[in-house]
């Protein structure tokens, strides 16, 4: 087995080091992501500082997985309900 070398990244000015493993390719997959916001948002509005671009891609990401959590607490309701009433019907009771 050979050992990789880190990888590294520049964001907003920022070297980001990411020390391959088994999840390698995600932290990779996130750096491209925040990248792809970035340039996006610096498109659109050029006249923003580096700071300012960085706190709201921050924003937007944190916003996306607040409104996944929701939908997957949502979703596990909805099954538990589902289960529930299936377990009803078999004339069965969930501990």
């Amino acid at each position: 087995m050979t050992e990789s070398q880190e990888v590294e990244f520049n964001v907003l000015g920022c070297k980001v080091k990411v020390q391959p493993n088994q999840d390698d390719g995600k932290a990779k997959a996130v750096v491209h992501a925040i990248s792809e916001e970035v340039q996006q948002l610096k498109s659109k509005r050029p006249m923003l500082r580096d700071t300012d671009v960085a706190v709201l891609v921050a924003l937007k990401v944190a916003t996306e997985k607040m409104e996944l959590e929701d939908e997957y607490k949502k979703n596990i309701f909805k099954l538990e309900e589902s289960l529930e009433s299936a377990l009803g019907a078999l004339g069965l009771q969930a501990n």
